[in-house]
């Protein structure tokens, strides 16, 4: 899935303010990273992770072990060693971001 116009500058806006949720570090993509950021890509729908300087790992390896770890999330974009990515929510509480991307 790729979101593109419209939708990925709204996107993009709204995670602009965001502090990143998770920070990847000296020990790289580990299955608990892993589960943290499904909780909390469940919940919040829009996601800011941070690379640490102290990581080997590249933001293309996060993104594709992200990507691999579920298809439905999708990257929207990388600057630097901050990374944003969206999931729509599977629980209809916790969609925010969803609901106005559908309106567009």
């Amino acid at each position: 899935m790729i979101i593109k116009g419209k939708k990925n500058r709204y996107l993009r806006s709204q995670a602009a303010t965001m502090k990143p949720a998770l920070q990847v570090g000296r020990e790289g993509i580990t299955e608990n990273l892993l589960n943290q950021f499904e909780v909390l890509i469940e919940k919040n729908e829009l996601i800011k992770i941070s690379l640490l300087q102290n990581t080997r790992v590249e933001p293309q390896d996060m993104i594709d072990a992200l990507t691999e770890f579920d298809a439905n999330i999708v990257p929207i974009q990388t600057i630097g060693s901050k990374m944003i990515f969206y999931k729509k929510a599977s629980k209809i509480k916790n969609r925010k971001y969803s609901v106005e991307l559908e309106k567009m």
